[in-house]
Order: structure tokens, then C-alpha cells, then sequence
């Protein structure tokens, strides 16, 4: 598989490595399939012959130090016989005492179960000699709730011991159109908003990104034989316990508004229990995140939605049809996704938009200044007591000036009537200071709608703009 992106990430990696002149222990952590081995490998490829990969498997503490004597020998033609974790801990502390040296950990969390004296050992021995030498040793983990529980919990062995650490999150749309450059805006937006950022599971998509959407969903997830097809719910069972109530939770935040009150409802868990899983889901797994909208503190207007496009699609598609798959009828399934995944695709379009203007702030786009401080999306109620939202607005508290934003992924050119209801819609704001607007179409816009948004001065992005934007960012 070909390396994409990271640029940030090896640029971070590179300079501490330009700089080491004492011990750093850094860690390297995010949820699997991310592209942490192939990013650390390409960072051991630039400091050739000065760092060693020991992949840490799942075995028994005897088996865990010969396979490490091992893996130093194929790297480097030396032969180091270990048979205690303070033999490996004195071949470092001597490689690292003559020259910069890099040790690399893969999967460092299973030694928590498989031979938890090492990291009690390692924390002795870090204190005592190896943080005073020119080591950089780097602790990769896939578990999150390991990593965190070894690292970063203020009762964890190795508490306070990390210098730096480098969160693995799947890509940006902006990243991601780097993968996917043979392919038109359209269906990168699709293809974004059904399989999200994750590396491993892009390089499937790419191989088949020539073939319809449909296709595309058919092959790596509905067949009984696709690669993707139980991603989701392999990774909750690994990662968590009582993944039974964190399905439940995912697959009604998949189906509702994501209130916390709909979740207790759909799933049936108890109020005083339903918070542990939902911040489970959004502080430590980073797959869903809370939303409130802006000019509200947080409280019951807090909205739960996922943050990583391939749960929610799996959760909303996947979860509640298993058995259509399992029957191999997966038409029938396959029928019901097509019916419905504009609709889908429609919401992870408006994300896309607040990340193009994340990317501007502080710019212009087409005349309209983009300054903020908060952006999301709003929701409240009209006169009627109906719920009303709008799909994005950016806040500048200072200027007192905020953007509106109405995003379409419709099939239809936007017309007029549609601008004359946001501006209807954002009399709800009740704030003060001025409003500007921002429309962005997918189709585009009927010729008197933009003749009525060019005499408003309201901003309309059609989706070759759009493109053109995100490529005059990259």
C-alpha cells in the first residue's frame, strides 16, 4: 500500500529526532487500521540504520524476549541473548549512550497482559538511566483504552514518564482528495461520506473507486466475503466491554437525532448509566463526538453523532440488516442503502463544507471574509414551538458578525425560495451584530436564484468551486 499524508506528523517526528539530545518516550496511539506501522516505518527509512521495529505479539513473556532478541538480529546483524527485560533494558541504555538511537514498540499494550513486570521494570529503569542517554523510544498502541490506562491515567506505572505523543485520527476530507485525485469532486464527497478517513480501508475503495457508488458498497461490505463487512464490530469488541449496550447505543445515535434522551429510550440503559457509554464513545474511542449548537451551552440541547463516516454508515445499514447478509440476500439491503444514501450523504456533505471553511479562517471566499471563533450547526425552536436548524453557522464574537450556511446535496438547482428561508430562519438567532450568508449547492442554482443572491450580496458556492478551493488550499 502506497504512503499518504502524515506530511505533519513526519515533519513533528523528524524535527524531535534532529533534536534528541536526551531521552524521549513517545507514544504513538490510535485505533487500528490508522497507519501507524506504515508511518513509523517510513520514518525509521529516513534515519537509516539508527532504529529497530519489535512487534509485540501475543505470547508469553520467555517467547516475547526471544522474539525480541530476534528482531534484532534481522535489523541489525548483532546478537543480543535476553532472557530478562533488564538485559534489553542495558542493550539500550549502551546503543543509546554512544549515538541517537530509536527503539520502536508495536503494539506496545499487550505487555500490560502478557508480561506486565516489564512495564514496571521499564519505569524504574527509564528514571534511573535510560531518560539520560539519546534515546527515542516509541510505544505504538492500537488499544486506546490500554494505551491510555498505561500512560496517561494519573495512577498509570508510566504516568508523567511520555515527553510528547502523536494521536493517530483517520484522514480530513483535504487528505483524503490526495488519495483519491483520479476520481471527480462528486464522488469523492460519496466516497468520503460512506467509508470516511481510515487508511486500510480506503486502499479497498481505491482499487474499485472506478465503479459506482453501489458497487463499490456491494463488493467491500454487503457480500458475505467483503473485506470491511464486520469492521465496526470487531473493533467495538476488542476495545470494550459490554459491547452488547455499545451497539445498542451506536445503532440508536445511527437512527435518531443523537439526544441523549432518544438513547436512553431506544437502548432501554438506565439515565444514570447511558453517559459512561457515550463518553467512552466520544473522549476515548473518537469515534463519535458531542455537538451543541452554537450560542448554547452545553446541557440538553447536546447532540451525540459519530465522527468517523464508515460507523455511521455501519450502524445505520449494517448493524440492523446482519441477518439480509448472512441469507445472502443482499439486494434486498442493497436496494434500501440506494434508496436512502443521498439523504445520507447530504449530512457528511455539510461537514465537509465546515472543514473548507475551518481551512479559511482568517481568508476570503469570493469577497466573504471568513472569521470565527465557533462553528457547528444550530438548531432551536421557531414561534410554533417547531424545531428549526440550520446547517452551519460560524460565530465571531468580537466583530459580532456570524455566516449562515445553507448546504444542499440534492439533485435539483437550488432555487430562490430556498435562500429566502434560511434568511427567514436565521431571524431565530435573536443576536445581535451582522449576518452574512454562504449557499452551496451540489447542482448548482437556477438562474434567478443567483441573480437574487448577487443583488443580497449572499455568497453561493456550486460544487466546482468548492473544488477549486480545496485545491488552492492543498
Amino acid at each position: 500500500m502506497d504512503f499518504y499524508n502524515r506530511s505533519a506528523e513526519l515533519r513533528d517526528i523528524t524535527s524531535k529526532y534532529d533534536e534528541l539530545s536526551s531521552g524521549e518516550l513517545c507514544i504513538i496511539y490510535g485505533r487500528r487500521r490508522l497507519g501507524k506501522t506504515a508511518f513509523i516505518k517510513k520514518f525509521m527509512g529516513q534515519i537509516k540504520g539508527k532504529a529497530v521495529y519489535y512487534f509485540v505479539n501475543k505470547t508469553n513473556r520467555k517467547e516475547l524476549l526471544e522474539l525480541l532478541s530476534d528482531s534484532i538480529f534481522d535489523q541489525t546483524g548483532e546478537r543480543e541473548i535476553f532472557t530478562e527485560w533488564e538485559h534489553f533494558f542495558g542493550y539500550l541504555h549502551k546503543k543509546a549512550s554512544e549515538d541517537k538511537f530509536v527503539f520502536v514498540m508495536d503494539e506496545f499494550s499487550r505487555l500490560k497482559e502478557h508480561s506486565p513486570d516489564f512495564i514496571t521494570k521499564f519505569q524504574d529503569f527509564w528514571d534511573s538511566k535510560l531518560s539520560k542517554t539519546k534515546i527515542m523510544f516509541i510505544a505504538i498502541g492500537s488499544s486506546m483504552s490500554m494505551m491510555f490506562d498505561i500512560f496517561m491515567d494519573k495512577t498509570a506505572p508510566l504516568y508523567g514518564r511520555m515527553t510528547w505523543k502523536i494521536p493517530f485520527r483517520p484522514f480530513r476530507y483535504v487528505d483524503f482528495r490526495g488519495m483519491f485525485s483520479e476520481v471527480d469532486e462528486s464522488k469523492r464527497v460519496e466516497l468520503f461520506s460512506v467509508f470516511g478517513g481510515t487508511p486500510h480501508f480506503l486502499w479497498f475503495v481505491k482499487k474499485h473507486a472506478d465503479k459506482p457508488l453501489m458497487d463499490i458498497i456491494d463488493r467491500l461490505v454487503l457480500s458475505r466475503t467483503a473485506p470491511l463487512k464486520d469492521e465496526p464490530n470487531n473493533f467495538i469488541t476488542m476495545e470494550l466491554k459490554k459491547e452488547t449496550n455499545y451497539n445498542s447505543v451506536l445503532h440508536a445515535m445511527a437512527k435518531t437525532n443523537g439526544t441523549r434522551e432518544e438513547m436512553v429510550v431506544h437502548t432501554g440503559i438506565d439515565q444514570k448509566d447511558i453517559d459512561y457509554y457515550l463518553n467512552n464513545l466520544s473522549d476515548l474511542l473518537c469515534i463519535t463526538k458531542k455537538l451543541t449548537p452554537v450560542f448554547h451551552d452545553k446541557g440538553q440541547k447536546t447532540r451525540y453523532r459519530f465522527d468517523d463516516n464508515f460507523f455511521g454508515f455501519w450502524y445505520k445499514y449494517i448493524f440492523p440488516n446482519w441477518s439480509l447478509i448472512e441469507l445472502g440476500n443482499a439486494e434486498m439491503l442493497k436496494s434500501k442503502i440506494s434508496s436512502d444514501i443521498n439523504s445520507f450523504t447530504g449530512h457528511r456533505f455539510e461537514e465537509i463544507i465546515q472543514e473548507l471553511l475551518v481551512l479559511y479562517n482568517g481568508k476570503k471566499i469570493k469577497g466573504l471574509s471568513i472569521d470565527f471563533t465557533e462553528i457547528g450547526p444550530w438548531w432551536g425552536r421557531n414561534r410554533k414551538g417547531e424545531t428549526e436548524e440550520i446547517d452551519l453557522l460560524a460565530n465571531d464574537p468580537q466583530s459580532r458578525q456570524q455566516i449562515v450556511c445553507e448546504i444542499k446535496w440534492t439533485g435539483s438547482l437550488v432555487d430562490s425560495g430556498c435562500v429566502s428561508s434560511l434568511v427567514e430562519k436565521s431571524r431565530l438567532l435573536n443576536t445581535a451584530g451582522k449576518i452574512n450568508y454562504l449557499i452551496v449547492s451540489r447542482s448548482g442554482f437556477e438562474s434567478g436564484c443567483i441573480k437574487y443572491m448577487d443583488e443580497k450580496g449572499i455568497v453561493h458556492l456550486d460544487l466546482k468551486e468548492m473544488s477549486e478551493l480545496f485545491d488552492d488550499v492543498e
